[in-house]
């Protein structure tokens, strides 16, 4: 399970930082207040610098894109159900806990990015040492790696966009209700959502992180899937999961996993209408 992988990652990180201190001192682990700063590392710059944590200024997305973002969020559904057409993107054998940078290769791929699989998490995915809100914590491409949530994967897709000098911009949409992510669907755009593994019910933990006056919470089953589809009329909803490859859930049991692990969403979106 990802808890174990978790605290595996953690402890390496400890026991490397106190190996280089030469004391046997604890710290605790830095808190984000949501006005920082994105926390951010290649993989290599992690690999070659034990705990040390990079920093990049913060990313400026034109506010068009967020009108552009309330315009949509605000609309009604233009038809009951819309499916977005999308290749399976399996995380497995490369990236055995990184299922964030697979889904988010998944919506780039929709979007007619020409990329590999492990693209994202060998060149834009940002790293950080235990805060997951900011940057993947542990090693995807091993067992030993736990998560990365949405402002952090923001900002990874970004960088990404920004070097394809794309006109395409990722928007962290968390605390969106599931109803109105169906939205950006309608209008052609992939939203990448956290869930869980086989859509189990979320084994919630006490570890806490903190972004934009909020406080949300570690699940060891923790699971990232791209949403493509959704259908009202069979109360159903369509993700590409890295885990499982694309499929149909009920949308009621997706809304409860969704609300439970605290409303985790992005999406990539441009300002010319309609994705695709």
């Amino acid at each position: 399970m990802k808890r174990a992988a978790f605290f595996m990652a953690v402890l390496i990180l400890v026991l490397g930082f106190c190996g280089c201190s030469g004391d046997s001192s604890s710290e605790s682990a830095p808190v984000s207040t949501g006005d920082e700063a994105p926390k951010a590392a290649t993989k290599d710059e992690a690999d070659n610098t034990e705990t040390e944590v990079h920093t990049t200024e913060p990313e400026t997305i034109p506010a068009e894109y967020y009108n552009r973002l309330d315009s949509i969020l605000s609309s009604p559904l233009k038809r009951s159900s819309h499916q977005l057409e999308v290749e399976e993107w399996i995380q497995y054998p490369e990236l055995p806990t990184g299922c964030e940078s697979v889904a988010l290769t998944a919506a780039l791929d929709y979007l007619g990015f020409d990329i590999e699989k492990t693209e994202i998490a060998e060149n834009y995915l940002y790293y950080e040492d235990y805060d997951l809100m900011y940057g993947y914590v542990g090693d995807p491409f091993s067992d030993f790696g736990a998560a990365i949530y949405p402002p952090g994967l923001t900002a990874t897709a970004n960088s990404y966009l920004s070097h394809m000098g794309s006109d395409y911009h990722a928007i962290n949409t968390m605390g969106t209700e599931l109803s109105d992510l169906y939205k950006l669907i309608d209008n052609g755009y992939p939203v990448v959502i956290w869930s869980t593994l086989y859509q189990n019910e979320p084994s919630m933990t006490d570890d806490e992180y903190y972004y934009d006056g909020e406080t949300y919470y570690w699940y060891d089953n923790e699971h990232c899937e791209m949403l493509c589809g959704y259908d009202l009329d069979d109360n159903t909803v369509t993700i590409s999961d890295p885990n499982e490859g694309v499929i149909t859930c009920d949308a009621d049991s997706f809304e409860e996993i969704y609300n439970e692990v605290g409303k985790l969403s992005m999406t990539i979106i441009n300002l010319d209408g309609t994705a695709r």
